[in-house]
């Protein structure tokens, strides 16, 4: 070991490893990462910062997940027999929908399969989650299912999936840990740039189609307001309208899934004023960052004060 270029060479190895380097060479040497199927393309977005060149994400779900009909995507099946990790976020009929595919899946072994829950510690707004008429569904117990929304809760998640990828791959701890704190700082300066420009937003009433987005009143700026006849059904829109004017709302934020009759709906209403705002990063075209969901938000809200 008096070499100096063993040691310089030993050196470099014990840095790469320090940083979770060697696990990456590794790997990239084997042409391999670790498969993880996400529930949820916003939280993907978080697993792949978090993961870094050491895994392959998919998502498992488009639309909203409180349908009934929730079935994982034709083109993510195949891929999800496939999965090492899968990243769910608590909701149960979320694992209800996957473990359909798993079972009749040929081949697939779900006992080497390591279930990361990011939910645990997140703040939940509405809880319990109950619909316009005060009803409470056991399903959403544990209040909105759509906590990933309020991005304050990003750090929670990031972590959740550091200590989930990491059972996983334990080579790779040192270096899923260092994404998720490189992660969480980056969200922190955004956190204050968000409020910061928010606060000329206090107290605008903005209803919401995407029931998710009233986890984002939390961040101080307007108040979002939902209803819903059941989770995931909206009243008919007559009866809905109503209860937007009764709750005195200045704004409705419409979404790519939103009911084209009650889009024309709103947009008929007079006082109201209705802007289309993607609830999940797969509708914004480009976005790809967790961060780039809420600058969407803010640049459409921030864009209709103006006017």
């Amino acid at each position: 070991m008096n070499n100096p270029v063993t040691k310089k060479a030993l050196r470099a190895l014990l840095t790469l490893f320090a940083a979770g380097g060697l696990a990456a060479v590794a790997l990239a040497g084997e042409g391999k990462r670790l498969p993880v199927a996400v529930a949820e393309a916003d939280v993907e977005a978080i697993v792949k910062a978090v993961g870094g060149n050491q895994v392959e994400t998919f998502s498992l779900f488009k639309g909203c997940i409180l349908r009934k009909d929730l079935a994982v995507e034709a083109s993510a099946k195949d891929l999800l027999t496939k999965a090492r990790v899968i990243v769910w976020t608590g909701f149960l009929r979320e694992t209800e929908a996957i473990n359909k595919v798993l079972q009749v899946a040929p081949g697939a072994t779900t006992a080497a399969v390591q279930w990361v829950d990011v939910s645990p510690s997140a703040f939940r707004t509405n809880v319990p989650f109950s619909t316009c008429e005060g009803f409470a569904d056991p399903l959403y117990s544990a209040g909105d299912p759509f906590f990933w929304l309020n991005p304050e809760n990003g750090a929670v998640i990031a972590r959740n999936v550091a200590k989930g990828l990491s059972k996983a791959a334990p080579a790779s701890e040192v270096y899923f840990h260092a994404n998720a704190a490189a992660f969480i700082a980056a969200l922190k300066a955004d956190l204050v740039r968000w409020k910061k420009d928010l606060k000329p937003l206090h107290g605008v009433r903005i209803f919401s189609f995407q029931c998710g987005w009233q986890n984002f009143s939390s961040m101080g700026g307007p108040k979002f307001i939902v209803c819903k006849a059941t989770p995931g059904q909206l009243p008919a829109p007559a009866a809905l309208l109503d209860y937007v004017t009764q709750m005195k709302a200045q704004i409705v934020l419409v979404d790519p899934n939103t009911p084209p009759e009650y889009v024309e709906a709103c947009r008929e209403r007079p006082g109201l004023t209705v802007l289309t705002v993607p609830s999940s990063l797969e509708g914004i075209p480009g976005a790809k960052s967790y961060a780039s969901l809420f600058d969407h938000l803010l640049k459409v809200l921030q864009s209709a004060a103006k006017h």
